[in-house]
Parts: structure tokens; C-alpha cells; sequence
């Protein structure tokens, strides 16, 4: 009988492909010490850029630490990276704001929505996810 030899998901797949299928889990603390406008994480694939940057950003503002202080759950990145590459609608906020949603999430959970912004953001590119959430959908709690 053949040796079968498992290969870990990123050896397999170019780096943004593997990043967006394994999420690696962010840490409450990935932005202590570290200045709003770095770079914790790259999301892809994403449309219309190849990927878009979660930044520390600021607790009020955008970015991570906002995420982290008003709506922050252990499945935050995972459900960011689904909702980039799988949502089931989108919609421009502004001309410089696009919001995507993943609807219909496992029974009776509602949806997700990842608002980006597209603005210039020093020399880095664009400023990129602006803040992430869970929303229950009005009429979830009747089918359940």
C-alpha cells in the first residue's frame, strides 16, 4: 500500500488562495503597539482590488481596533474572509465606500456585512475594511 503524504493547504495554493480559504485566526492583541495605519491582515480575493488591507485603525474610527472594541467575536476573520470572497450582495455606501454582505447565514444567524473604503491611504493604497459585523435580519427569530 501507498504512502499517502498530506501537504499543508499552503504549499498547495498560491499564497492568496490558501489565505483566503484558511483564515489564520487574528488575536484581540494583534495591534498593541502598533501604529493605525499598519497593516494586520490582507484579504483575498477581493473585487475590484486583488486583495484589501485590515489596518489597525482606531477604536472610533476604522480598521481592527474598531472592529475589535464594538464588535468583535472569535470568528471575526473568517467571517471577514468569507464575506469578501462569497457575498451574496453588494452595494456602493458612496463613490469611495462599497459595503458587502454574506446573507442567509447557518440557520437563523443573519448576515454579515464588510464595509471598505477605497480612499488613497497614504502610500500603502487604499484605506480597506472600515468596520465588520453580525446583524440579525428583522423576521430571523419568526423561522426559528
Amino acid at each position: 500500500m501507498a504512502a499517502l503524504t498530506l501537504l499543508p493547504l499552503s504549499s498547495v495554493l498560491p499564497p492568496a488562495q490558501a489565505d483566503s480559504v484558511t483564515p489564520r485566526v487574528l488575536k484581540p492583541n494583534a495591534c498593541d503597539g502598533k501604529t493605525k495605519g499598519h497593516i494586520v491582515k490582507w484579504y483575498v480575493p477581493h473585487v475590484p482590488f486583488d486583495k484589501v488591507p485590515l489596518r489597525c485603525g482606531t477604536e472610533t474610527g476604522f480598521g481592527f481596533n474598531k472592529i475589535r472594541k464594538k464588535h468583535w467575536s472569535p470568528t471575526v476573520d473568517e467571517d471577514i474572509a468569507n464575506t469578501l470572497a462569497r457575498p451574496t450582495t453588494s452595494y456602493d455606501q458612496d463613490r469611495n465606500t462599497r459595503v458587502f454582505l454574506l446573507k442567509d447565514l447557518a440557520p437563523c444567524r443573519g448576515q454579515y456585512r464588510v464595509v471598505v473604503s477605497y480612499l488613497n491611504y497614504g502610500s500603502t493604497g487604499i484605506k480597506g475594511i472600515i468596520t465588520a459585523y453580525h446583524e440579525d435580519l428583522a423576521g430571523a427569530g419568526a423561522r426559528c
